[in-house]
C-alpha cells in the first residue's frame, strides 16, 4: 500500500502567514492611492507584516508546528511583501530600479528551483542565510518608508532625515548583494536537482521494433529499508537534535541472542508500543506529538546513522550519562535488570547516533509486520531519495559524541556486518 499523505493544516504560524499576505493588499493599495500619509501609513502596516513573519517562525519552532504548508506560503508570503514594497517604491523614484530587477529576478530563479522540485515531489525550505537577505532588504524599506514619512510631517529637512536619504543607497546596495550571494547558495545546494533535470530532459527515447505479443509488464520493485521502532516523544527528541542516543535492552521478539545493531543506517519508526510517558523525564513533554496526529498512520521524518555502538555493563556507566537522555531512571533500571533469557547479561546497549530530517515526510498505513515487542523492522520508504539536512551541526556532535564516550569509557560492543538496505 502506498504511503497516505495528510492534508496540510491551517495552524496558527500557517494563519499568520495568511495576515500577511493580506497586509501586503492593504500596503500596496496605500502606496498607490495618492493622500497625505500614505507613506506613513504603509511603514505601520510593512512594520506589522514584517513582525508577524518572525513571529510565525518562533511559533512554528517553539510548539513544533512546522508544516510543508508553512515551508510554501512563508516565502511565498515574503516575497509578495518584499517585492510589492520595492516595485511601488521604484514609483515613487526612491528604490534603485535596476537593484530591484536583480533582486526580482533572484527571487524569479528560486520559485522555478521550487517548482522544479515540486515536480519531483520534494519541498525545499528556506535556507538561514535567506533570513539574512529578508532582513536586509526590510532594513533597506524601513530606511526608504521613514525617510517618506518624515516628509509627510514636514520634517524633511531634519538632520535624522536627510542622513537616512543620504545612506538608504547603501542599505540596497547590502541587500543587493546578500541577495546575490544568498541565491547562489541556495543553487549550490540544490544542485542535485537541477542535475538531475538536465540528465532526464537528455534523455532520448529508444525505438524498439514491434511485436504482435505485448512483453510482460514486470511487477514494480518496493524499496524496503530497515527502521528502528522507539517511543515517539524519544523520537521527536532526537529529531529536534536534544539527544543523540538510543538505549536498548532488547525485546521479547529480539531472541536468545538479544539486541543487535543490524543496520548502519535506518529510520526512527515513531511508536506508541510501552510508551510511558510517567517514566521518563518531565522534559520530554515537550516533544509529545500534535494532538490532532491519528492513530491511522505512522509519519516518518528522520532517520539516524550510527556513529558508535556500546554495551554498559555496568549501571556506574549508565549514571554517566544521565544528562544526555529522557528517560527516567526506573524504567532504565527495569531495562538494565532485564534477565529473561539464559545467558542475558545485566546492562544496556548504547547507540550514538546521528540523525537527519528529510524535506517531505513519509506516512504509512499502519501494517501488522510493525507490531510486536521488536527493536527491527522493515517499513517500504526509501530516504535516498530524499532532501536531508543533519538536525545537530557537525562541530556540535562531534562535542556531544565526544563527551559521551568520555563518560562512559567503555568498549565498543562487536557488532555482526551492518545489513544495509536494498533500494
Amino acid at each position: 500500500m502506498p504511503p497516505l499523505r495528510r492534508a496540510p493544516s491551517l495552524n496558527l504560524p500557517n494563519q499568520l502567514t495568511v495576515l500577511r499576505l493580506g497586509m501586503c493588499v492593504l500596503l500596496l493599495i496605500s502606496l498607490s492611492i495618492p493622500w497625505p500619509y500614505a507613506a506613513t501609513t504603509a511603514l505601520v502596516i510593512f512594520t506589522a507584516a514584517s513582525l508577524t513573519d518572525w513571529l510565525d517562525g518562533a511559533i512554528a519552532r517553539a510548539w513544533n508546528l512546522v508544516t510543508d504548508l508553512g515551508k510554501l506560503l512563508d516565502p511565498l508570503a515574503d516575497k509578495i511583501l518584499i517585492l510589492g514594497t520595492l516595485v511601488a517604491l521604484v514609483d515613487r523614484h526612491v528604490a534603485p530600479m535596476w537593484m530591484v530587477v536583480i533582486i526580482m529576478a533572484r527571487e524569479f530563479l528560486i520559485t522555478g528551483l521550487r517548482t522544479v522540485a515540486a515536480h519531483k515531489h520534494k519541498i525545499l525550505a528556506a535556507e538561514r542565510i535567506g533570513k539574512h537577505k529578508t532582513i536586509s532588504q526590510i532594513i533597506a524599506i524601513l530606511v526608504s518608508l521613514v525617510t517618506l514619512s518624515l516628509g509627510e510631517f514636514g520634517l524633511q529637512a531634519t538632520w535624522q532625515a536627510r542622513f537616512l536619504a543620504a545612506s538608504q543607497v547603501w542599505f540596497y546596495w547590502i541587500a543587493l548583494l546578500i541577495t546575490i550571494f544568498s541565491g547562489a547558495v541556495y543553487f549550490w545546494k540544490n544542485a542535485a536537482i537541477l542535475q538531475e533535470t538536465m540528465e532526464s530532459n537528455t534523455e532520448r527515447p529508444v525505438l524498439k521494433p514491434k511485436s504482435e505479443t505485448p512483453a510482460p509488464v514486470a511487477e514494480p520493485v518496493v524499496a524496503r529499508a530497515p527502521a528502528f521502532k522507539e517511543w515517539e516523544g524519544i523520537v521527536e527528541a532526537l529529531g529536534q537534535g536534544a539527544q543523540i542516543i538510543l538505549l536498548r535492552k532488547g525485546g521479547i521478539a529480539e531472541g536468545r541472542s538479544g539486541f543487535q545493531t543490524r543496520n548502519r543506517k535506518f529510520w526512527l519508526f515513531p511508536t506508541k508500543y510501552h510508551q510511558q510517558w510517567d517514566k521518563a523525564k518531565p522534559e520530554l513533554g515537550r516533544y509529545r506529538p500534535p494532538a490532532d496526529r491519528t492513530e491511522k498512520e505512522i509519519v516518518l521524518t528522520y532517520f539516524a546513522e550510527v556513529t558508535d555502538a556500546l554495551y554498559l555493563s555496568s549501571w556506574e556507566q549508565v549514571e554517566r550519562i544521565d544528562y544526555a537522555h529522557f528517560w527516567g531512571t526506573e524504567i532504565l533500571r527495569e531495562r538494565f535488570g532485564y534477565q529473561d533469557r539464559p545467558g542475558m547479561e545485566a546492562g544496556l546497549h548504547l547507540l550514538i547516533v546521528r540523525v537527519y530530517r528529510i524535506n517531505l515526510p513519509h506516512r504509512l498505513a499502519p501494517s501488522p509486520d510493525y507490531d510486536g515487542c521488536k527493536s527491527w523492522i522493515e517499513v517500504p520508504v526509501d530516504w535516498t531519495q530524499d532532501i536531508v539536512s543533519p538536525v545537530v551541526r557537525t562541530e556540535e556532535f562531534a562535542t556531544l559524541r565526544s563527551r559521551i564516550l568520555a563518560a562512559v569509557a567503555s568498549v565498543p560492543v562487536k557488532a555482526p556486518a551492518p545489513v544495509e538496505a536494498t533500494v
